[in-house]
């Protein structure tokens, strides 16, 4: 059974949020935990702030399922 999408000039609700929002996001969060070591107390709860921060800008930002995808889904997963 051949896939149809509407395939238009601008790219999907997801690329575009994976493009603005998802991978600086997920690059701030890693670089502060990864990269920045800490010598106090102090610096790792602001360290631990910032990775906390960049993951709720990841998950707050991301886009909602649209009612027709929904239904799409729900079509393509045999429902009765």
């Amino acid at each position: 059974m051949p896939v149809t999408e509407k395939q238009g000039p601008t790219p999907r609700p997801w690329a575009r949020w994976s493009l603005h929002w998802g991978a600086p996001s997920a690059v701030v969060a890693l670089v502060s935990v990864w990269v920045i070591e800490p010598r106090s107390l102090v610096g790792a709860i602001a360290v631990a702030g910032v990775a906390l921060a960049a993951l709720l800008v990841f998950a707050g930002t991301m886009p909602r399922r649209q009612p027709e995808e929904q239904r799409t889904r729900r079509d393509a997963g045999g429902g009765e």
